[in-house]
């Protein structure tokens, strides 16, 4: 599924155009976008949670070179998903 589709998917459940539709979804992206930088936690119940945690630093290798390469450290988004969406494989 693209944005596209999920825009398509609002715009008829919430019986709406879909310039409106993707005005909506564009705000919901932009919010969480927003809190993923400011490092806040997303929770949405039912579905599932988006953490922004540290990635600690390390040394890789060039698959080419074989050279040593330092990684340094960051932050790197997670997420992990409610019990709801966990089930629906079963």
């Amino acid at each position: 599924m693209i944005k596209v589709d999920i825009v398509n998917q609002v715009s008829e459940l919430a019986e709406i155009t879909k310039v409106k539709a993707e005005v909506a979804v564009d705000a919901v992206f932009d919010a969480m976008r927003a809190a993923m930088m400011r490092g806040d936690r997303i929770e949405l119940r039912g579905f599932g949670v988006f953490q922004v945690k540290p990635r600690k630093r390390g040394i890789g290798r060039n698959p080419r070179t074989g050279k040593e390469v330092r990684i340094p450290p960051g932050r790197t988004i997670r997420f992990k998903p409610g019990k709801e969406l966990q089930n629906i494989g079963n």
